[in-house]
């Protein structure tokens, strides 16, 4: 390969980095994607699900990238009383759908190192440098932008000197598994509690008529034990599970937190999971890696013309992203954070007496918060006398996410303000503690 100067470099090559590469190339920008694994899409490490509505507005989605469309969720509690949650989505087949992501950047322009590994950062007087060992050699190539695309706890972030690291009770470690022999699904499946996957879920995702991508993820850090251990437990006792082959299984770990506080640095900006746009529920990322994509590929085109690649001239692609989507996203955590804290017994009592209802979840699924009326406030109190404590913390939550979104959609407009929004958001986050 020539050692060229390029103007954007990103690290990764996921739904995320791909299309910030095609949105950059077809602005006319010269974009290099490094990836280190060998096959794009491979392996995969999530239960590849995805809203119809938001894949669709992002991109024209192919029938051959789809294993399975769904009608919504079915949610259970530890008692396996059920809550259905609608909503058309897809079950995607990454190995396809990750390539061909990568093969329209390329289309668009982009170039693409495979099977190459960046090792390290150079920050020169004009540009970065970006120190990359393939198979076959050690490149020093050069870029305007750098874009960390590489995952959770971004190398890329480190080596800028900006704090990408997370707490334990900020990562789901999972265990995903592709079963065969399974009988046909409409909807994706959802199992909470503490047995079968502490502060985590199990899920069974439909994959074909015979197929589904099945696993566990747990969160908490050490002491929690392996998700693998509780997936041969949880198959056990899942009828549907019973007869089936496990015929192909991957363990990773996804962060399950609100977005990085910014989402830039000097030449440096980051993507999907590498700037922890997930939904911290379930830590399903890829619609909010590709938004977010978009937004960045867009931002770097104007940051370059305007000849300014520092966070204040890349600025906009945080009050952009977090602003709008971004704040459904951060609001989140504050559900995730009261799903964690209920026990067993709550969430049996919550879904049998519907003090949690379809309505709640879908709401805060989307990141919109939920609110009750004084009328539907009486009637819960009702039906959840035995629980009022749950009533309570359910009302805390709502309030907490509504405060949470406001304060996102006021991101500060520069860097200035910056530490007092901080500060404002980890006051939320603190007073989520429903123990």
């Amino acid at each position: 390969m020539e050692e060229k100067k390029y103007n954007l470099i990103i690290i990764g090559a996921g739904p995320a980095g791909s299309m910030a590469a095609k949105t950059a190339a077809e602005s006319g920008l010269s974009v290099l994607m490094v990836e280190s694994r060998l096959q794009i899409g491979v392996p995969v490490q999530c239960a590849e699900g995805v809203s119809k509505k938001q894949l669709d507005k992002l991109i024209d989605v192919k029938p051959e990238h789809i294993s399975k469309k769904i009608k919504g969720f079915e949610i259970y509690s530890p008692d396996k009383t059920k809550v259905f949650v609608g909503g058309n989505g897809y079950v995607l087949e990454r190995k396809i759908f990750d390539r061909w992501l990568a093969e329209k950047a390329i289309e668009a322009g982009a170039e693409i190192m495979i099977d190459a590994k960046a090792i390290g950062l150079i920050k020169n007087e004009k540009d970065i440098a970006v120190k990359i060992k393939s198979s076959e050699k050690e490149y020093n190539l050069s870029a305007d932008i750098v874009i960390g695309a590489d995952g959770p706890a971004s190398v890329v972030g480190k080596w800028a000197g900006i704090n990408t690291d997370l707490n334990p009770s900020d990562i789901m470690i999972c265990q995903q598994f592709i079963a065969a022999g399974i009988e046909n699904l409409d909807c994706a499946e959802c199992y909470m509690g503490n047995e079968i996957a502490p502060a985590g879920y199990a899920w069974v995702f439909p994959k074909s008529t015979q197929e589904v991508n099945a696993g566990i993820g747990v969160t908490g850090g050490k002491g929690i034990g392996s998700p693998k251990k509780y997936f041969i437990d949880f198959k056990k006792k899942y009828p549907l599970l019973f007869e089936s082959t496990v015929i192909d299984g991957k363990g990773g770990a996804v962060p399950v937190r609100r977005p990085l506080k910014s989402l830039v640095g000097d030449g440096v900006a980051f993507v999907g999971d590498a700037a922890l746009q997930v939904n911290p529920i379930h830590g399903g990322g890829i619609g909010a890696g590709m938004r977010a994509g978009i937004i960045l590929g867009e931002v770097a085109r104007e940051a370059i013309a305007k000849r300014d690649v520092t966070a204040k001239g890349l600025w906009s692609y945080n009050t952009r992203y977090l602003s709008n989507f971004g704040k459904r996203l951060a609001a989140l955590e504050i559900f995730r954070r009261l799903l964690q804290s209920v026990s067993d017994e709550e969430l049996n009592y919550g879904f049998e007496k519907r003090i949690l209802e379809a309505g709640d979840l879908m709401a805060a699924n989307k990141g919109d918060g939920f609110s009750l009326s004084p009328i539907e406030k009486l009637k819960r109190v009702q039906r959840g006398a035995g629980k009022l404590s749950l009533l309570l913390k359910i009302q805390k939550t709502a309030s907490l996410m509504k405060k949470m979104s406001k304060a996102y959609a006021a991101y500060p407009s520069n860097s200035a303000g910056l530490d007092a929004w901080e500060k404002k958001v980890l006051g939320f986050i603190e007073d989520a503690n429903f123990e």
